[in-house]
C-alpha cells in the first residue's frame, strides 16, 4: 500500500508455495508470516510485495524443484498478508529487480524513499538478490537511500545440501560487505 513516505519495504515471496505446500515450503519461513503481519500492521511506509509466479517451463526448475507456478494455490500472498498486498508484482526468477514492471514501478519511486527494506523469503536466494541488485542501481544512480534487510522477518528452508542457518549467515555477511544494513 502506498502512503507517500519516505519509506518502503518490500514483501517477497511470501507465498503459500514456500509456507504452506509444496516442494519448496517450510516450517521456518511460515514462522515469520505472524511477525510480518504484526510489523506491516504498525508500519506507516508504503509497502509492495514481488512474488514467483513461474511459466511451467520456467528454467528456473533447473536449479529448484517445481514450485509456485502461475495461477496455483502455490503462487498465491499467504492469506494472512492479503490485507497488505495492495501493490503486488510477479517474478519468474530469483531477482526481483530482474521482473520488468517491478523494476520500472520502483525505478520510478525510487528517488522518493530514503530508505528501502526487504523482509520475506528465501534469505539467501530471492532476499540476497533483490536487495544486491537495488544495491546497485542505487549506487550506479549516486542516490543515497538505504538499504535494509530485517534479519527478524526473513527467511530460508532446509533441505539436501542447503542449511538455513549456514546459507542465512552467508547471506548476512555478502549483504553487510556490499554495504546492506541486517537490522
Amino acid at each position: 500500500m502506498l502512503k507517500s513516505t519516505n519509506e518502503l519495504v518490500v514483501v517477497v515471496d511470501m507465498l503459500n508455495g514456500f509456507a504452506e505446500e509444496g516442494a519448496l515450503a517450510s516450517d521456518h519461513v511460515k514462522n515469520i508470516i505472524e511477525p510480518i503481519r504484526t510489523y506491516l500492521g504498525n508500519y506507516s511506509g508504503d509497502i509492495v510485495f514481488v512474488s514467483d509466479a513461474h511459466d511451467e517451463d520456467s528454467s528456473e526448475f533447473c536449479d529448484f524443484p517445481v514450485h509456485c507456478i502461475r495461477g496455483t494455490r502455490e503462487a498465491e500472498v499467504v492469506e494472512r498478508l492479503q490485507p497488505f498486498a495492495h501493490i503486488s508484482f510477479q517474478k519468474n526468477s530469483v531477482n526481483a529487480f530482474q521482473a520488468e514492471s517491478f523494476r520500472v514501478y520502483l525505478v520510478d519511486k525510487l528517488s522518493q524513499y530514503k530508505k528501502v527494506s526487504v523482509i520475506g523469503c528465501c534469505t539467501d536466494i530471492c532476499v540476497l538478490n533483490l536487495a544486491l541488485a537495488l544495491k546497485s542501481y542505487i549506487s550506479e544512480k549516486n542516490l543515497v537511500i538505504e538499504v535494509s534487510v530485517m534479519k527478524d522477518l526473513v527467511a530460508t528452508f532446509d533441505g539436501p545440501g542447503h542449511n538455513r542457518v549456514e546459507a542465512s549467515e552467508s547471506a548476512f555477511h555478502i549483504l553487510r560487505t556490499n554495504g546492506i544494513c541486517i537490522e
